[in-house]
């Protein structure tokens, strides 16, 4: 398995999203997959609409894919972010969407991920799922 890669993230919606990665998060109280619970502090990474981002998972703690094969990536919308108490979003599952990503995921979609999901995305794992 090639670790040196990483992916792309895209907000292709109409309003800003925060994302957390939940590897990263782990620091902070996160979880990892299979645990898909919101991390236990308020993490995320604002995006506008049309930003994105590229991370590279091939470096030190952050190399994932070594240690397990699927990244929970959440989801916020900006203002729910930004207006619920980290209590209220935890407790109500407050996300826009989750995406359980593997390795094999990432590369069959070209190291690109974006939300909204594309057709492309179907066979990836998420929550609410593809389609709803």
């Amino acid at each position: 398995m090639d670790y040196s890669q990483g992916f792309r993230f895209y907000n292709n919606s109409t309003c800003a999203v925060y994302i957390d990665l939940g590897i990263i998060s782990r620091d902070f109280g996160g979880t990892l997959y299979p645990d898909t619970a919101i991390s236990k502090t308020k993490v995320g990474v604002l995006f506008k609409q049309g930003e994105g981002f590229f991370y590279d998972y091939s470096s030190g703690k952050e190399c994932l894919f070594k240690k397990n094969d699927t990244l929970s990536l959440f989801i916020f919308d900006a203002d729910t972010f930004n207006i619920y108490s980290w209590e209220e979003i935890q407790k109500g599952y407050k996300i826009l969407q989750r995406y359980d990503i593997s390795y094999a995921n990432i590369k069959a979609l070209r190291y690109n991920i974006s939300y909204p999901p594309t057709e492309a995305m179907k066979n990836v794992k998420m929550y609410p799922p593809y389609g709803q």
